[in-house]
């Protein structure tokens, strides 16, 4: 089987090769049973497209307006060393001889699910027998997700740190149906060519057919195809004579995958600590929101299980400098605001892991509707955005009467608990609320688009304040602190 050419990916119509889904005029839709494989499968399709076409702007916009033959894929398709896209060799480099091998089950791979017994091995799932066996098809979407997705400590010491960083969120652009959407994803070599500012002697070979001997993994070094891919473990995916129903993809196979071995590169990337310290330099990944700071550049994460991705939407979109932090939109962001020519209303797919240590708390799978002219609306965009900002900070300082000594008396954390359970539920509420608002964003005027979100938004931290009012309704310092909390909440926003 080979990723280029044959029927690999589980959709609506059956298993369908990238050539299908970019050359016909099907409604192709991807199923996977979890958010987190679709969003890798969309990520990995997304570059495999990249590698196929190796589009110039023009010619993506060409394909996007005429869309593409299975004749102009086949043609393309011969320019491709195909062979490291075969099934065995696909992101699997060689064991060394010396390595001590690490297995586990693929399990592992849903980073929802935790195998382990510390204190924080938490899972998303509630037994890991949800997933014990996939198909060979959806191995590579396993192993993807692991290079890309995945944090490395949630495997300990065996472990490795790829080229995003551990726990990355990753922005896409999400279009009217599979293909478009694969398309919009679809990375243009001179326009990365002009932002990644390569050496002239970058490597662009993959690398399980030629892996990094050094040290410290030097990002101007890492060509295109190279990075899109990069790997962080030797791997490898034993395959059983024995039939399934894969777990991944619900599919009927012949042959069944239980387990993967692994061992980690010893090499460093930017997104490391040691690589930043030795001057590697964070790989400009197409996906991936970047924050810059004085100590060098990381990818930009979610911050804890509460929190909610409408809070740095603005970032993802627009940028935003903040005290010695600049945040910059992912890179295929920036490509379909300043080059892409597509007129219909889009919109942008944010996912990720919420990670805890070694374990995942969370996950983060949103769809956000964006204008057809994001540079146009940007302002639009970032007062919805600060006007929720804002209603949080108005209900926080609302709640912090309940630590005044004239008003409570009570344990620190137990008032502590109070608001904070409060600030977790408005977040959460807000999330649906901003993202029907900014289906408006193209038709209403920016003054009324940020009435409504302040109406909506108020209406919202009122209602979670006054429920709290009345459960403490009987507990007279609690409730006196409250009463006077009410004068923050109820000040207008000008």
């Amino acid at each position: 089987m080979n990723l280029l050419k044959d029927p690999f990916i589980s959709t609506n119509f059956g298993k369908a090769s990238l050539k299908d889904i970019l050359t016909s005029n099907e409604d192709y839709q991807l199923q996977y049973f979890f958010d987190e494989t679709q969003l890798a499968m969309l990520q990995m399709l997304s570059s495999l497209s990249t590698v196929v076409l190796k589009p110039t702007i023009s010619e993506l916009n060409v394909y996007l307006a005429n869309g593409l033959s299975p004749k102009q894929y086949d043609a393309l398709l011969e320019k491709v060393d195909s062979q490291w896209y075969e099934g065995d060799r696909f992101m699997r480099s060689v064991f060394p001889s010396t390595a001590k091998i690490a297995d586990g089950p693929i399990t592992k791979l849903v980073s929802g699910i935790e195998c382990g017994s510390s204190a924080n091995a938490l899972g998303l799932f509630s037994e890991s027998s949800e997933i014990s066996v996939c198909c060979p098809d959806c191995t590579h979407v396993l192993n993807y997700n692991l290079h890309m997705n995945i944090k490395g400590e949630c495997f300990g010491p065996t472990g490795a740190t790829g080229i995003r960083g551990g726990g990355s969120i990753s922005t896409l652009i999400s279009g009217k149906n599979l293909k478009s959407t694969l398309l919009l994803n679809t990375i243009c070599v001179d326009y990365f060519k002009e932002q990644a500012q390569l050496d002239d002697d970058a490597e662009n070979r993959v690398m399980w057919a030629f892996p990094p001997k050094s040290e410290i993994y030097s990002a101007p070094k890492i060509g295109l195809e190279r990075g899109l891919f990069a790997l962080a473990y030797h791997i490898d995916f034993p395959v059983n004579e024995i039939s399934c129903k894969c777990d991944i993809c619900g599919n009927n196979s012949e042959q069944s995958v239980t387990t993967f071995q692994r061992v980690k590169y010893s090499g460093a990337y930017g997104s490391t600590k040691k690589g930043r310290d030795n001057g590697a330099g964070w790989w400009l990944h197409p996906y991936t929101p970047r924050s810059v700071k004085e100590d060098g550049i990381y990818a930009v994460c979610a911050r804890d299980q509460h929190w909610q991705s409408w809070q740095e939407l603005t970032s993802y979109v627009v940028g935003k400098d903040a005290d010695k932090t600049t945040v910059k939109p992912a890179f295929i962001i920036n490509q379909f605001q300043n080059k892409l020519k597509v007129d219909s209303s889009l919109s942008l797919l944010v996912g990720g892991n919420i990670a805890d240590q070694g374990s995942i708390a969370g996950r983060i799978y949103d769809l956000y509707s964006m204008p057809s002219s994001l540079t146009k609306n940007n302002t639009r965009i970032s007062l919805v955005i600060d006007a929720g900002l804002t209603q949080k900070e108005k209900l926080s300082a609302a709640f912090n009467f309940l630590f005044s000594k004239n008003h409570v008396g009570y344990d620190s954390n137990f008032i502590k608990g109070i608001k904070n359970q409060a600030i977790q539920k408005f977040t959460s509420n807000a999330q649906q609320i901003i993202q029907q608002i900014l289906l408006d964003v193209n038709r209403k005027e920016a003054t009324q688009l940020r009435k409504e979100a302040i109406e909506a938004l108020n209406k919202e931290a009122k209602s979670i304040f006054k429920s709290v009012q009345r459960k403490y309704q009987h507990d007279l310092p609690i409730f006196k602190a409250l009463v006077k909390g009410e004068f923050v909440l109820y000040k207008s926003i000008d």
